[in-house]
């Protein structure tokens, strides 16, 4: 018996997550980083998935996205997919890259939002990777705070609205990540599966 069909909802906001088989890196070089970022701009594009948040480790990578339709499985097959074939073919393998289920999570308040944006923002902190959210290259929190410029993909706007717009909404979405307290995974999370 196969594994029960998931249901997305349209016009709402998911936290997903996908992991590397066996845990194995998906990410071996910052060049297939690269060629991630590309596959997930045109995966964004053809299916008009905003992006509002993105974090890319060694073994595995976090969304936040908006879906605008409840075709979720549908774009995750397509970009975890696509990029598996490009990573296969330059490191010349030819096993499954990614696990089978990818994690997906609803996310139905504000809080939520801001606590999840937190908390995929800290996650090369937690993994020892960097010391603060800002030093780590392959995220938007970077992009988000003003320091980097944002990829064409990535869509500030609800974000911007949830802390209240305006010229500073970008420094206390920074005060909000980064303050003194501890990161906690945001209410129900499912822990992406090894």
């Amino acid at each position: 018996m196969g594994r029960p069909l998931r249901i997305f909802l349209p016009n709402s906001i998911y936290h997903v997550a996908s992991r590397g088989s066996d845990r194995r890196p998906i990410f071996r070089l910052d060049e297939d980083r690269e060629l991630f970022l590309e596959r997930l701009q045109l995966t964004v594009e053809r299916y008009r998935l905003p992006c509002l948040a993105y974090c890319l480790m060694d073994n595995h990578y976090h969304l936040i996205v908006i879906t605008p339709d409840a075709r979720l499985s549908a774009v995750m097959q397509e970009l975890n997919g696509g990029y598996s074939k490009r990573f296969n073919a330059i490191h010349e393998r030819s096993a499954h890259l990614f696990r089978n289920r990818f994690m997906a999570q609803l996310i139905d308040n504000d809080s939520y939002l801001l606590t999840a944006c937190r908390y995929v923002a800290h996650n090369p902190v937690r993994a020892g990777l960097c010391q603060e959210p800002s030093a780590w290259k392959w995220s938007s929190y970077r992009a988000t705070v003003g320091i980097d410029p944002a990829q064409r993909f990535l869509n500030e706007r609800l974000l911007a609205g949830v802390l209240g717009g305006g010229d500073g909404w970008r420094d206390r979405y920074r005060e909000f990540v980064e303050a003194d307290t501890p990161v906690v995974p945001p209410p129900n999370h499912k822990k992406l599966g090894s």
